[in-house]
């Protein structure tokens, strides 16, 4: 897995993701930059580009926890 400099997000950040899969309890999605992350408890199809509000980046797993934005 190869990791793209430059791909660090921060609590608070707004960014566009792509729905990579829907699960009962939230979204995995992948950024522009290809980190992936899970949305808790949203709703969308798979392959929606959806805006989220990043409450958590962890990385040493390159991966970050958000929420969706309305």
């Amino acid at each position: 897995m190869s990791h793209v400099a430059g791909t660090l997000l921060n609590a608070g950040d707004e960014i566009d993701v792509v729905v990579k899969s829907a699960k009962p309890f939230g979204l995995f999605v992948e950024s522009d930059s290809g980190v992936q992350g899970l949305v808790r408890g949203g709703s969308a199809a798979v392959g929606a580009t959806v805006r989220v509000r990043v409450i958590e980046f962890d990385a040493a797993e390159s991966r970050f926890s958000a929420m969706l934005i309305d």
